[in-house]
């Protein structure tokens, strides 16, 4: 009876560990692993398996033993292979950086540029600064734990209050996105935006400002998603999801073709949120295309219902291929490039 509990209780507690190796994979990132945590735990099944030895109890209780030694060792391997992804991606960052240092300063033409463009930096740098200012006073009344909403245009245009409370959704959810910000210029709001708040779940959706640029490089915009997401993963324990550049655009198509598989290498999921193109009433497409992956709770009869009916609402909605689409009642405005 004794070995029959003790193998239970090895077996409840040996469940977790290959759920743990799952995670650790998807990751990617060593960050949220701890070794000293791994090697205790490993010494602490050797030495399980050293006393079955030394009473010479070789039963059923010490090939539990082994099988959660095994688990645990594993996620040692995978510990060490996402230190290594780590390292790459610092490495990686660090050579972006200097990359685009060195355009800057060596290039004469992207100087007039910039010089051209400075009134117009400018201005959008005070417009960010008020942003922040106001997202900082917001962040001192936020609950830890919520749902974050971080993105340029198409997610500054959403009324989240109004449509949070229009499908009743319980969860604090936060808008952060800051209006006409490109990729590259996001690693200064991180922290006000994301960081402070602790979230459980980061939605990011950037791009639609960068395809405005018809020489944008899509390789060059995907090098830097996989550092903005690899920033995130390193400072939060948030679930991270990549929603589409809600365009019709070449460009965009492009790009969200390697932000799905982005996604895929990175742990994170994607939205696809395109078809909200398609509606009559865009915004709140987009908000149900979203809300989808906010909850925080199995779906129950209530929601089911509300899917159902929100369904059917959709389906009147849809517009007519004889009469002419009336304008719809509140909109997002979304690149069509």
């Amino acid at each position: 009876m004794a070995e029959l509990l003790e193998s239970t209780m090895l077996v409840c507690f040996g469940l977790s560990w290959p759920m743990n190796l799952s995670k650790n994979i998807k990751a990617k990132s060593a960050k949220t692993m701890s070794l000293q945590f791994i090697l205790l735990i490993i010494a602490g099944y050797i030495a399980g398996i050293c006393a079955k030895f030394y009473n010479h109890k070789f039963n059923y209780v010490l090939v539990v033993y082994l099988l959660n030694l095994v688990v645990v060792s594993a996620n040692l391997v995978v510990y060490f292979i996402n230190l290594h992804y780590d390292r790459q991606a610092q490495k990686a960052g660090t050579q972006l950086c200097k990359e685009l240092s060195g355009n800057a300063d060596t290039s004469a033409d992207a100087a007039r540029t910039a010089h051209a463009d400075k009134p117009i930096n400018s201005l959008r740098n005070s417009q960010g600064e008020d942003e922040m200012e106001k997202y900082r006073e917001l962040n001192s009344i936020t609950e830890a734990g919520g749902v974050v909403l971080f993105g340029s245009n198409t997610f500054a245009s959403l009324p989240v209050g109004e449509l949070t409370q229009a499908f009743r959704i319980t969860e604090p959810i936060y808008n952060r996105s800051v209006k006409d910000i490109r990729l590259s210029q996001i690693e200064s709001y991180l922290k006000v935006c994301l960081y402070d708040l602790n979230p459980r779940k980061i939605f990011v959706n950037m791009g639609d400002v960068d395809i405005m640029d018809e020489n944008v490089n899509v390789k060059d915009f995907i090098s830097k998603y996989e550092w903005l997401l690899y920033m995130i993963h390193t400072k939060t324990q948030a679930a991270i999801y990549i929603v589409s550049i809600v365009s019709e655009s070449p460009a965009a198509q492009k790009i969200n073709e390697q932000l799905r598989k982005l996604a895929a290498q990175t742990g994170c999921k994607y939205v696809d949120a395109v078809s909200a193109l398609e509606s009559r009433r865009p915004t709140l497409r987009l908000f149900e295309l979203l809300k989808v992956h906010m909850r925080n709770h199995p779906i129950n009869f209530a929601d089911a219902m509300e899917v159902g009916t929100l369904s059917n609402r959709r389906k009147a909605d849809a517009p007519n291929d004889k009469q002419k689409s009336p304008e719809p009642d509140m909109d997002v405005v979304y690149a069509r490039h």
